[in-house]
């Protein structure tokens, strides 16, 4: 993945990644996982967890058809 950054915030980035002996795609990905940490935990007190699911269920209705039937049990 390759993401766009203004330099500025390039620099201190890297900068700061250098003085705590990280890569930044170390640091990207520790500040990453921090992150959706904490939303989950956040979404998880603000909503149920199976109600956030349920938004993306009809992304896959297409999916549900009798002719792909075959491969639920795969």
């Amino acid at each position: 993945m390759s993401i766009r950054i203004p330099d500025e915030k390039r620099k201190k980035l890297k900068a700061i990644a250098s003085l705590e002996g990280k890569s930044m795609s170390g640091l990207v990905a520790e500040l990453i996982d921090e992150y959706v940490n904490e939303a989950m935990d956040r979404l998880g007190e603000e909503h149920d967890l199976a109600e956030i699911m349920k938004v993306s269920e009809p992304s896959f209705s297409e999916w549900d058809n009798e002719e792909d039937e075959v491969y639920n049990d795969l």
